[in-house]
């Protein structure tokens, strides 16, 4: 069908994969449907269309205008959005020589697969949260509620949002459930005699903003263990793998929390529901949470809202922090130590001198992309074993993107050659073999990726992996890429005793405050920084944010509680 239509064949794998086993028949019926397919934009789908339909294509088709407007929400999705200005949307179809986009829009929204809202003006939904500081002194600091403030740049004046329909429910189940939890709270033992768990005893709903390095923040695993020993029934759940690992036993992640078994309500049989690492909850599983905790019960979310939000999309974390309804904890931020005073430096916008003579964070230098990556490859494979006792298994590489001289695909070719070579008859950029250091896809929804150590390989060409605590398990090698280095997206919540950073000068105009905060988070014990990118480092941890993401949730909660 695509030769056919003039499209080269080798897209019919990745058509298939977006489309499912109708792909044919989607196809035939409507030529935009390929727009599904994440590569795929508007002028190639177009060019199919005609190769289809000859003289039957039209630039209103209302095929084409729906295609096109889902194509728009989806690429705003993995931006991070959960919702586009509507007058953006009118844009785009008028670019793409739609005659009449308000038409076309009222269209797609009588369809139901898109659902409209008004925007929120600027300064509206309550930017100042209910924030207390939990330090010894019990004392409330106003400077911290600027941690949870809308800036003016985020609403939108007037207009409408447009969103898909199912992030759209998931942010309104989420401000259901929540009013939901606030109006339900039950009377339950005195945990401890902290502020959080004073503070869980009046609350449905708590967040708990963690400080630099703190996950799992040591009071949350605390309150979760006295509410234990009060004789409540409490489940602990991270997002991540690795975050499960940390945990130990008895943490579960989203993917078993949803195979637990539920009450008539389909609520879960709990009391408390603490999620650690709740920054990185995308809409669609946050709503999962929320919906599964029966009335009565608590949730607590903990996480460290300074650095990268979620790889799907929503922020939802910081938009209920925003907006005022729920009581919301940050946690002393005294820097304990180098890393932590380096952590803390950037949050605040500033980029702190390095002078640690316990080598616990190190900065150095580079000229090139190619000179970082050899520096890299340094430090794992020698310097960082010697000098600081942490075994090249336990160090993580991170890097800011995947491309380029010193990105994560060069940096494990790299460690590749110098950590575990393959046989002289295979090539070690694409060959999987023993010892090697392996990602995945995660399995849970939102968890990023999952790395693992190749412990043999069978017969039939799969190689045994361990990933984390979990049991080896046989693995197609196409499943697999090599993952000593993680691009900063992949590596949320992923941290190890000691981690080696690499910033290249390539993509530098990309660096942000919250980018360079995730990635010098990402050792427990020693970060070293291979600095090649000039000047952009500093001004990337001086600049104020420069994006916000787009959503809908602060508007839902407004609309629940009134």
């Amino acid at each position: 069908m695509l030769a056919a239509a003039g499209a080269p064949e080798r897209m019919a794998p990745q058509v298939a994969a977006a489309l499912g086993d109708e792909a044919a028949e989607l196809l035939a019926a409507d030529p935009w449907a390929v727009l599904a397919v994440p590569a795929i934009a508007p002028g190639q789908a177009d060019l199919l269309a005609r190769g289809a339909l000859g003289a039957g294509w039209v630039a209103d088709d209302p095929r084409r205008v729906r295609a096109i407007v889902l194509w728009l929400l989806r690429r705003a999705a993995r931006q991070g959005d959960t919702a586009i200005e509507a007058d953006a949307a009118r844009a785009a179809l008028a670019h793409f020589e739609v005659g009449d986009p308000d038409t076309a829009l009222r269209a797609i929204l009588a369809e139901g697969r898109v659902m409209a809202f008004a925007a929120a003006p600027r300064g509206s939904g309550g930017s100042g949260a209910s924030i207390d500081d939990v330090g010894e002194s019990g004392e409330i600091d106003g400077d911290l509620e600027e941690d949870f403030e809308e800036p003016d740049e985020l609403g939108v004046v007037g207009g409408v949002l447009l969103a898909l329909d199912d992030y759209a429910l998931a942010e309104e189940a989420i401000a259901e459930a929540v009013v939901r939890l606030l109006s339900t709270v039950e009377p339950w033992p005195e945990i401890g005699d902290g502020k959080l768990g004073r503070a869980l005893s009046d609350n449905g709903v708590l967040l708990y903003a963690a400080g630099p390095g703190e996950e799992p923040p040591a009071a949350v695993l605390t309150v979760a263990a006295q509410a234990r020993e009060a004789g409540l029934r409490v489940v602990v759940v991270a997002p991540t793998l690795d975050g499960r690992d940390r945990l130990g036993a008895g943490a579960v992640g989203l993917r078993e929390l949803a195979a637990m078994e539920r009450g008539p309500d389909g609520t879960l049989e709990l009391d408390l529901l603490v999620v650690t690492d709740a920054t990185l909850l995308d809409v669609t599983a946050a709503a999962a949470i929320f919906e599964a905790v029966p009335d009565g019960a608590r949730l607590l979310l903990a996480g460290d809202p300074a650095g990268l939000e979620s790889t799907g999309p929503g922020r939802v974390f910081t938009d209920l922090a925003a907006t005022g309804t729920i009581r919301a904890l940050v946690a002393p931020t005294v820097p304990e130590g180098p890393l932590e005073a380096l952590a803390d430096g950037i949050r605040d916008g500033r980029l702190p001198p390095i002078q640690d003579p316990d080598r616990r964070a190190v900065l150095i230098p580079a000229r090139t992309g190619e000179e970082a990556a050899h520096r890299c490859a340094q430090l794992v494979a020698d310097s960082i074993p010697r000098a600081i006792g942490i075994a090249a298994r336990d160090v993580l590489v991170v890097a800011p993107l995947a491309t380029g001289p010193a990105g994560a695909t060069a940096l494990n070719a790299v460690l590749k050659a110098r950590l575990n070579p393959s046989p002289e008859d295979r090539s070690s950029a694409v060959s999987i073999d023993v010892g090697d250091c392996v990602v995945r896809a995660a399995s849970d929804p939102g968890g990023g990726v999952v790395r693992g150590i190749v412990g043999d390989v069978l017969p039939d060409g799969r190689v045994v992996v361990s990933f984390g605590a979990a049991a080896p398990e046989p693995v197609q090698r196409a499943e697999l890429r090599h993952g000593w280095a993680l691009t900063a997206r992949q590596s949320l919540g992923v941290r190890r005793p000691g981690a080696v950073v690499v910033l290249p000068s390539e993509g530098a105009d990309a660096y942000t405050r919250a980018l360079m905060y995730t990635l010098v988070t990402r050792g427990e014990r020693h970060v070293s920084i291979v600095h090649a990118a000039g000047p952009a480092l500093a001004s990337a941890v001086a600049a104020d944010p420069t994006r916000h993401r787009t959503t809908h949730l602060r508007q839902a909660m407004g609309e629940a509680m009134s």
